[in-house]
């Protein structure tokens, strides 16, 4: 469990700072599409610079053998887990309108239209969470 603390705060870390800075440029324009096409919304580029200063603080806690690198990685996958959620909720809301409102604006639509880099990283998420989910009743040496 040691060094699957260390490895998942560090992929996920990373994963998120990639994410975040592909946001955050295409915001300002800079088209970059490396899964999924980027939103172009600044609160989101800044939203998966903040997950990812949790992995990688997380990362730092677990090079230092400090126990509380679980509880960032548990934090982590947490809010990540929530991003996606709302993703999903944004995919909901725009089916409601494109198939049961039919909505000129939506004529075409598609769910895969609205699949985020946020979603991704999230359903990804899961996997951090269910290796740390125990953490309440079990402690995990770092």
């Amino acid at each position: 469990m040691k060094k699957t603390v260390k490895y998942l705060t560090l992929i996920f870390g990373f994963l998120y700072l990639i994410y975040s800075m592909i946001e955050s440029l295409s915001y300002f324009g800079r088209e970059t599409t490396v899964i999924v096409s980027p939103t172009g919304d600044l609160f989101v580029g800044f939203v998966l610079l903040t997950i990812s200063a949790i992995y990688l603080t997380g990362f730092k806690k677990a090079l230092k053998n400090d126990f509380k690198a679980t509880s960032y990685l548990y934090a982590g996958s947490i809010l990540s887990i929530g991003l996606a959620i709302l993703a999903l909720l944004v995919i909901s809301a725009d089916a409601i309108e494109a198939y049961l409102l039919k909505s000129e604006d939506f004529i075409g639509w598609t769910p895969l239209d609205d699949v985020t880099s946020y979603l991704v990283l999230g359903l990804l998420s899961i996997f951090a969470y269910l290796s740390v989910k125990d953490v309440s009743k079990k402690p995990v040496k770092v």
